[in-house]
């Protein structure tokens, strides 16, 4: 028989609409935390003044290509300065190898496939830099320490997507191959614990024959 009141069910009920609550007050506060702390990097940037021989001022473009132009390079800077400030080297570690594989992959990428941007300024379209930057960053603070300070980042860095195809220097398939790229290799390092750095590779010579011994521990 179906009861309206039934004080068990309404006791776990209430236990976990306050676990509820507290933990997205967690996610609100560390998430505002995040952007604060980007926020902090980004927009001073965004309006340095320029003054001229004449003595005339002149504000630095605030829009959104602007904006993304430095979010995609705040996001990973906040993300390697909140692992060395949480005294996380191994993260830190984790941060850096991310955004050098990331980077070198991007670049060959953009080398191998020799994409026209929509702009027409040259064949460096895919994948998208500046959403591979961006979203290395944003990928490392959700995989090393939660949703909590990697749901703002990756907004963040949605922004520096989507700021990319505002400003017509990407299609869209670019910037979502960017962020893929950018996930998958911070996800093979910190997830998966698979690091170049426990990559041993040694020659071998025995007689007539050569080679190369590869190992890798994880």
């Amino acid at each position: 028989m179906f009861s309206l009141y039934n004080p068990a069910e309404a006791s776990w009920g209430g236990f976990l609409r306050l676990k509820f609550n507290k933990n997205r007050k967690n996610i609100i506060f560390n998430g505002f935390k995040v952007i604060s702390k980007i926020a902090l990097l980004v927009f001073p940037v965004s309006y340095i003044s320029v003054v001229h021989a004449d003595g005339s001022i002149i504000h630095a473009d605030g829009s959104i290509i602007r904006a993304g132009d430095n979010l995609q390079i705040g996001i990973p800077i906040v993300a390697g300065v909140i692992s060395m400030m949480k005294g996380d080297f191994a993260g830190t570690g984790e941060w850096a190898e991310g955004a050098l594989w990331t980077s070198v992959a991007t670049h060959t990428l953009k080398f191998a496939v020799d994409e026209e941007r929509p702009n027409r300024n040259d064949n460096n379209s895919f994948p998208s830099g500046h959403t591979s930057a961006a979203f290395q960053g944003a990928a490392f603070l959700q995989m090393r320490y939660g949703w909590e300070y990697g749901l703002p980042a990756y907004a963040a860095a949605g922004f520096v997507g989507y700021s990319r195809v505002h400003g017509d220097y990407h299609y869209r398939h670019d910037v979502a191959a960017g962020a893929a790229l950018a996930v998958g290799i911070q996800y093979v390092i910190t997830e998966m614990g698979l690091s170049a750095r426990n990559l041993v590779i040694a020659p071998i010579v025995s007689g007539k024959q050569y080679g190369l011994y590869a190992s890798m521990s994880y």
